[in-house]
């Protein structure tokens, strides 16, 4: 239902006759996207184990990175589309919106709350996906989202810090999807040729974000696989603010996507992972987008007319957000390095208690 009344709004913007059309229109947008992935997180939740939850997060945000490589070609496409009925950025807002609303309505018909209910699955196979969801939740995952337990999850500092991982990846991914193109350009680059050139750094993200599903198993955990992505932000941002050079500017907007969308899976994927019933989902995958969605806003800011063409306060944030990723998940890494310390000196007795308890 979010999907599909997204995708309409999304055409009706072709039909906006002035400003405040469009501001009404991107207003009741907002509103519609802001549930759509923390109810696909908390889905991913509900159909995969804990250990296959982070690469299935990764695959889910590869498509922000598909989006890239491939929005700025179909975009030129659509937007050379001639008829008297619509100009092209109608034409633009209309054929996403109808693609959105459509896919929405496939995925009714396929996609289940829960593996058991799906129709395109057979018996054995839901037999497989119960048992191995059952060995991580007794009930599978399914308990009533109740505000007593919202309540109590929003009282955990851990949601928070992990959920500051987006916040600090959307400053890498934001510059890529909305700069990338702007900063290439600037460079001397005409127009339609900083458009194309923007698809290498989206496929940078699309590979970084792809192999981000193995990170935690290459290094160990996920914290340490925060701090590699990380370091390629680094790297790529004091490039941007130590040389001119194209050839090494391009090549730095590379790896900063690369660290970037690697993050938009690592920190999702973590806190996803640690979420236990749909409640606890619920919550932090809302957290996960509120505060994703601010480093988005923040990163609207950060690249302004003035700084152009070296864009220095633009990358020194990006550097900013960089070393913020590893306070953040430094601070994720503590309080779970504590909590199992605690579980283990201090070992609670279930076996006279009931299922539920």
């Amino acid at each position: 239902f979010i999907t599909v009344l997204w995708g309409l709004i999304n055409m009706c913007m072709a039909f906006a006759n002035n400003r405040t059309d469009l501001i009404l229109c991107r207003l009741f947008l907002g509103a519609a996207e802001s549930g759509a992935t923390p109810g696909a997180l908390m889905l991913i939740t509900l159909w995969y184990p804990r250990r296959m939850v982070t690469s299935r997060v990764a695959l889910f945000y590869s498509a922000f990175a598909a989006g890239a490589i491939i929005g700025g070609p179909i975009a030129s496409g659509i937007m050379k589309l001639e008829n008297p009925r619509f100009r092209p950025w109608e034409w633009l807002f209309f054929i996403d919106g109808l693609a959105t609303a459509g896919f929405g309505l496939i995925m009714f018909i396929f996609l289940a709350d829960y593996p058991d209910k799906s129709w395109i699955l057979t018996r054995a196979e839901k037999t497989v996906i119960s048992e191995c969801m059952s060995r991580d939740q007794v009930d599978g995952g399914r308990r009533p989202v109740t505000y007593r337990k919202l309540l109590h999850h929003a009282r955990d500092p851990l949601v928070y810090t992990q959920a500051l991982v987006l916040f600090t990846a959307n400053f890498g991914v934001n510059t890529i999807l909305t700069f990338a193109a702007i900063i290439v350009r600037n460079m001397g680059f005409s127009p339609s040729a900083s458009q194309a050139m923007q698809a290498l750094p989206g496929l940078c993200g699309f590979a970084g974000c792809l192999l981000s599903r193995y990170y935690p198993r290459w290094f160990g955990s996920h914290y340490r696989s925060i701090l590699f992505c990380a370091s390629w932000l680094i790297i790529a941002s004091a490039i941007l603010m130590a040389t001119t050079n194209n050839g090494a500017r391009i090549f730095a907007l590379c790896i900063l996507s690369f660290g970037a969308f690697g993050n938009v899976g690592m920190g999702p994927g973590w806190l996803m992972s640690n979420v236990g019933g749909p409640t606890r989902g619920a919550f932090a995958g809302a957290m996960n987008v509120i505060l994703g969605g601010l480093g988005g806003l923040c990163t609207s800011y950060i690249y302004r007319n003035q700084d152009q063409p070296r864009y220095l306060f633009g990358h020194g944030m990006n550097l900013f957000a960089a070393l913020l990723a590893i306070v953040t998940a430094s601070a994720s890494a503590y309080i779970i390095h504590i909590r199992n310390k605690r579980k283990d000196s201090n070992p609670i007795d279930i076996s006279n208690m009931s299922e539920e308890e």
